[in-house]
Formats: structure tokens, C-alpha cells, sequence
């Protein structure tokens, strides 16, 4: 073992002897240090006289990785005497007896460590060294550009985010003035035909107060003669006023008028289609830098950047597959579905026909497995042959053998809903409870999000990458594997949601099994849009994850419907 590379060293023969003096040289080989006294003896002897010594100074100047180098083997505890350019590898001679007879190439350490100094190894690492740090401050160079350029286009990215804004306003302020001007000229309008209305009516009822004044002189001073006259003139009189009144009324006279004011459907769409002033993404091109070491210059492109994530606002969804699972005894009731590794599908149908029904990746049925005693609530694949099922009725989930039908293990929890596997552990939903974990080694479980609020019966989780998702109600939530509370949205996005996937780029896939569409969650969490709707085939809905870049959607009916992501 060598020695660690401590301020005061002693010798190890002086050592040895109990005696404690000063080490002054250090023997690789032998891994001690040594006296003055005791190198002279070293030295001359038959047996170390060829051992490369070294003063103490030196060999604290050496890195620790270095210092730490074994000279013997560490299996058989002999001296390695042997390199096997095959595997790359220091070997005894019980090594080479043992794993390297059929090595060809192999050669004594002995015939190269002598000239190892010389060798142009070191020359090239230097040159290697020296090219990486000329290449590393090229990229810090560039880099630091690069975040002066960025700076610059956010200036103007916010020069022109309010320069659109004051267009915008003056816009809907000119807007806003014509139609203004349009409802006072309207009211004017209004205002003086009944105006004047008012004006004909006021002078219609001089006259027929005249008309009254006449009559009553005529009923009580005229002759009978006058009276008799009289009275057919005035009923003249009396006719025509009233024909003028009639005429008033045709004429519209007396409709009520009122002032409505009708706001343009496109002005409306910006409080409603309008989610966004507009969106920022990253723009990345081909760097100019130029990574390369020693004689070995390859015009390799440095790219450090790291993709690019995507914007929900470009993605589109195309049908490319309809497959109806093999009907039952009564109406289906597809409330889960998983993947086998195979490709084969395996759907969860709950309450009437109790069943799961795997088919193959046609839509062909490959089989079906009874399970008369519980409602299966949702599925998640372990292997090609085993799966995790979670119970509606009941408070366990069942590892099931599909090949053989038979259930292998019953695990006792809580009221648990989704369900999915993530290297070696189940994870799930507990009502009331949150996010539970058991690993599939010892069965052993253990709490990684704790969250009471869990009381929809219709919660589905799955991950990606460090993250969990989950549904519950009407809202989404993300917690890494470890429990931590990611920066995500977690208001109600809409109502009632169900199944969950997450693609590649970190959208979050999630169906509204009320309003019968898929919606979009962008990676940040942030941002949100309808994908899918009725028009594209999309009914009331529990089940849907992703397959090779895939969207699948599986209907409470029994439909699965394939979509291409773009």
C-alpha cells in the first residue's frame, strides 16, 4: 500500500526496528521511505539496488492519484509484471494464468518503463493539454459573446414587445373612438325622431282641445239646426285626427327604440383565443467553433447548448391509427391501458366485464385474464410478461404472471388509483395519501409526495426523466422522484382531467374527460392549450401514453386512437 503523502514522514526499515528516524527518500517500490542511512544500505543491496529513488520533496510533489499507484496486484497480492494492451490492464502473473491466455500483444512492464520518460506520450499529452486549454478559452471567448449578443436581442425583443403594445392601444383607442362616435350619432338620431314625434303629438292635442271647446259650445249655445250641422263637421274634424293618429302608428311611429351595441367578434377573441402576447423560444445555429486536439484537428462542431425545448404552440396531431378492443360480455369500461416493451397493448376494463385484454400492436387479441373478484382500475407493464394492476373495489394492487394468468404477489395499500413502473418500483396514486412508491426487490414502500388533498377517484401518474406527474380533479401537479415541489402550474386548467403522458421534450399530454379533448401543458409548466376535441375523435376518455413518439388515446368505450406527434 503506498504511503499518503503526509508532511513528516518516517523511515519504514528505521521503523521497523522501533526506532523513529526522519525519512529523507521514498522508494516506489518498496513503498516506504527511507533515511540517509538506510537508502545507502538500499541501494547496495542485490535485491533494490535498481529501485528508482526519490527524494521526499519530490514525491510530495507528486498527485495523489499517483502516489495512490499499487504495485501489486490487488487480487493475488503479486507484482504486476504484465500489460495487456487487449483489456487495457496491469497483470500478474496469476491475472495472466487466470483471464488472459487467449491475449495476444501482451508485453513485460519492465521493457517499457525505462523508456516511458522518453516516450513521445508525454510530449503528445502536453500538446493535448495545451490544445484543450487554448480550445476551452476559444469557447469562453465565444460564450461570453454569445451572452452579449443575447443581451442585445433581449433590448430589442423588448423594443419590440412595446412597440407592439403602444400599436395595439392606439389601434383600439382609434377603434374605440369611431364606435363612440357612431353611439352619439345614433342616440342624436334617435332622440330627434321622437323629438319630434313629441313636437306633432303636442299640437294634435291644441286642436283637439279646440275641437272639445267647439263642441261643447255648439251642444250648449247653438240652435238645433247649428247643432245638428255642427256636429257632422266636427265629426269630420274628429275623423280626420284620428286617421292621423292611425297613420302615426303605421309609420312606426310608436315602436320602441332602443341603442344595442355590438362588440366585433375579433376584438372579443383577444380576451378569449388570445393566450399569449406572443412567445420567446431559442434560436440556435451552428457554432464557428472548431474543437480539435494534437495532429488529430477534426472540424468537430462544438455543441454544448442543450436542445432546444419546444413550444406547445407548434405542435400538431395527426390519426394514423383506430383500433377497437375486443368486446366483452357487457359495455367496456376502459379505465387504463399500458405498453409491454414488446409493443403488445394491455387495457384495464373496470366494472362490468372485470378483465384484462391484451392485444397485439394491430389491435389482434392476444388474451384475456378474468379477474371476477375485483375491478381492475389501472395497469402499468413491468416486463413482457408481468404486470402491476391497481383495484377500484378494493385497497391492494395484484403483480400479475400474464403468461400464466395467475397473481403473484398481493401488496396491501390504501384506496390506489394510477399507477406506473420506473426502474424497479411501482409508483401510484393513494387517496388521500399522496404518491407512493414500493420497490419490486423487497416490496418495501415508502411515501414520496405527501398530499392530502388527493380525493378524486380518477387520478393518473407517470413520469419522466426525475419528475412525477399527477392528476387530481381539475388540476396537474410535478414533484421530483425525491419529493421536491417543481416549479409548475397548479391551478384548475379545466374540468375534470384524467390519463397523463409526457413526450420527450417535457410537454405534459393530459385528457379533460369532461369536455372530451386533450390538452397541452408546456415543460415549464406555464402555458396551456387544447390539442385534441370531439372533432378529432376524442370521447369521454380515461387511458393515453406514449409509444415511440406516439400518442395514444384509449376511449372509455374501447377505442384506441393513434396519433402522430408533430
Amino acid at each position: 500500500m503506498a504511503a499518503s503523502n503526509v508532511d513528516v514522514m518516517l523511515c519504514g526499515i528505521c521503523d521497523g526496528q522501533h526506532v523513529s528516524n526522519v525519512a529523507n527518500y521514498w522508494c516506489p517500490e518498496c513503498e516506504e521511505g527511507l533515511c540517509t542511512t538506510c537508502k545507502n544500505y538500499h541501494s547496495l543491496s542485490k535485491a533494490s539496488r535498481q529501485h528508482g529513488i526519490i527524494s521526499i520533496d519530490d514525491y510530495k510533489k507528486l498527485p495523489a492519484e499517483i502516489c495512490k499507484i499499487e504495485q501489486n496486484c490487488t487480487e493475488h497480492n503479486k507484482k504486476l509484471q504484465m500489460f495487456c494492451p487487449r483489456h487495457d490492464q496491469l497483470c500478474c502473473i496469476m491475472c495472466v494464468s487466470e483471464n488472459h491466455k487467449e491475449c495476444t500483444g501482451m508485453f513485460l512492464i519492465d521493457d517499457v518503463i525505462k523508456s516511458s520518460r522518453s516516450s513521445t506520450l508525454f510530449d503528445s499529452l502536453e500538446k493535448s493539454l495545451k490544445d484543450i486549454q487554448e480550445n476551452i478559452e476559444m469557447v469562453v471567448k465565444d460564450r461570453k459573446a454569445n451572452l452579449d449578443e443575447i443581451k442585445q436581442h433581449h433590448l430589442k425583443s423588448l423594443n419590440d414587445i412595446k412597440d407592439t403594445r403602444r400599436k395595439v392601444n392606439s389601434r383600439l383607442d382609434e377603434l374605440e373612438k369611431n364606435i363612440i362616435d357612431d353611439l352619439i350619432s345614433t342616440e342624436t338620431q334617435l332622440k330627434l325622431k321622437i323629438e319630434t314625434l313629441l313636437d306633432n303629438l303636442s299640437t294634435k292635442l291644441t286642436t283637439i282641445e279646440l275641437l272639445k271647446t267647439n263642441l261643447m259650445s255648439v251642444k250648449q249655445h247653438g240652435s238645433d239646426l247649428q247643432a245638428f250641422i255642427g256636429s257632422k263637421m266636427l265629426e269630420k274634424d274628429v275623423t280626420d285626427e284620428l286617421k292621423c293618429i292611425q297613420n302615426l302608428s303605421e309609420d312606426d311611429g310608436f315602436s320602441q327604440l332602443g341603442l344595442k351595441c355590438h362588440i366585433d367578434d375579433k376584438i372579443t377573441d383577444i380576451l378569449s383565443k388570445f393566450t399569449a402576447f406572443g412567445s420567446i423560444t431559442i434560436e440556435k445555429s451552428q457554432s464557428p467553433i472548431v474543437i480539435g486536439v494534437g495532429h488529430e484537428m477534426q472540424a468537430q462542431i462544438f455543441t454544448a447548448v442543450p436542445p432546444r425545448s419546444r413550444s406547445i404552440d407548434c405542435i400538431t396531431a395527426s390519426l394514423i391509427g383506430d383500433i377497437k378492443v375486443p368486446a366483452g360480455q357487457s359495455n367496456m369500461c376502459i379505465t387504463g391501458s399500458s405498453v409491454f416493451p414488446d409493443g403488445r397493448i394491455i387495457f384495464a376494463d373496470c366494472y362490468y366485464n372485470r378483465r384484462l385484454i391484451i392485444v397485439q400492436s394491430d389491435g389482434s387479441l392476444d388474451s384475456e385474464i378474468p379477474l371476477l373478484l375485483f375491478c381492475p382500475f389501472d395497469v402499468t407493464c413491468i416486463d413482457d410478461k408481468t404486470v402491476a394492476v391497481t383495484i377500484c373495489n378494493g385497497t391492494k394492487i395484484q403483480i400479475i404472471d400474464t403468461k400464466t394468468k395467475q397473481v403473484t404477489k398481493t401488496i396491501n395499500t390504501g384506496a390506489s388509483r394510477g399507477i406506473t413502473y420506473r426502474q424497479g418500483q411501482i409508483l401510484f396514486c393513494e387517496k388521500g395519501k399522496g404518491i407512493v412508491g414500493i420497490q419490486l426487490s423487497n416490496y418495501k414502500g415508502c411515501t414520496l409526495v405527501e398530499d392530502c388533498t388527493i380525493q378524486e377517484e380518477f387520478c393518473y401518474i407517470t413520469t419522466s426523466d426525475e419528475n412525477l406527474y399527477y392528476t387530481d380533479g381539475s388540476t396537474v401537479k410535478c414533484y421530483s422522484v425525491k419529493g421536491e415541489k417543481r416549479v409548475y402550474k397548479n391551478e384548475s386548467i379545466m374540468n375534470g382531467v384524467g390519463g397523463i403522458a409526457v413526450d420527450q421534450h417535457g410537454i405534459v399530454y393530459v385528457i379533460s374527460k369532461s369536455n372530451e379533448k386533450v390538452m397541452l401543458i408546456s415543460s415549464d409548466g406555464k402555458n396551456s392549450r387544447t390539442l385534441l376535441t370531439e372533432k378529432d375523435g376524442i370521447t369521454k376518455s380515461y387511458g393515453m401514453y406514449f409509444h415511440i413518439n406516439k400518442l395514444c388515446v384509449v376511449s372509455y368505450s374501447g377505442h384506441l386512437l393513434k396519433f402522430d406527434i408533430a
